[in-house]
């Protein structure tokens, strides 16, 4: 029963999309600008950097509270945590009032793994600072992460139930990224930090 409420408490926090709610505050549907993805990253390149690190400050913190408070309700069960957090990037990736179409999850997983372990958290954030100066392309550094991160569960937690919720949604979000590579090899993908960007 954990699981299932977690499941629905987290699915639901995570439909809440900011970057739609914010970027149609400034007038933009994020949907048919830049990437068309409704995500941090395209609110970051299309509609501003202080709107698009907000996103992703709000993205990440929807997953982090829906693992905390399903952990604290049902006494400190950290699986049933990580399946509300998992959801809650489920929702953000397939929020049911956007038709089942929102963002790529990438601000909502670090959520997740910040409820999970702090260090992994620490770790990813370098690794996604330094993956993406180097490529330009934030989608290679959060498939990067995504990876790693059943790992870091199976190796260093020894938590075999949550490798699996990590892996089941790295899977998720890797099929979501398939454009993103298709992009990158056409030479179409937009850089997160190119100049040629819309300028608000």
């Amino acid at each position: 029963m954990s699981y299932i409420i977690g499941a629905v408490i987290g699915y639901l926090l995570g439909c809440l999309n900011c970057a739609n709610i914010i970027s149609k505050s400034r007038g933009i549907d994020i949907k048919k600008v830049g990437s068309n993805n409704a995500g941090a990253s395209n609110v970051f390149i299309s509609v501003g950097k202080v709107y698009g690190v907000a996103v992703g400050f709000l993205d990440i913190m929807k997953a982090f509270l829906s693992g905390l408070i399903v952990y604290l309700i049902f006494s400190h069960n950290i699986t049933a945590g990580v399946v509300a957090g998992a959801m809650a990037v489920f929702g953000h990736i397939f929020p049911f009032w956007m038709n089942f179409s929102g963002g790529k999850g990438l601000a909502p997983f670090m959520g997740l793994v910040l409820f999970y372990d702090w260090r992994a958290f620490v770790i990813f954030v370098i690794l996604i600072i330094a993956i993406t100066l180097i490529t330009d392309y934030i989608s290679v550094a959060a498939l990067t992460v995504t990876a790693l991160m059943p790992f870091f569960a199976v190796f260093i937690k020894h938590d075999y139930l949550s490798a699996t919720v990590f892996l089941i949604l790295a899977a998720v979000m890797w099929y979501k990224h398939r454009i993103n590579f298709i992009r990158i090899k056409n030479k179409t993908e937009i850089g997160l930090l190119r100049k040629n960007k819309v300028k608000k």
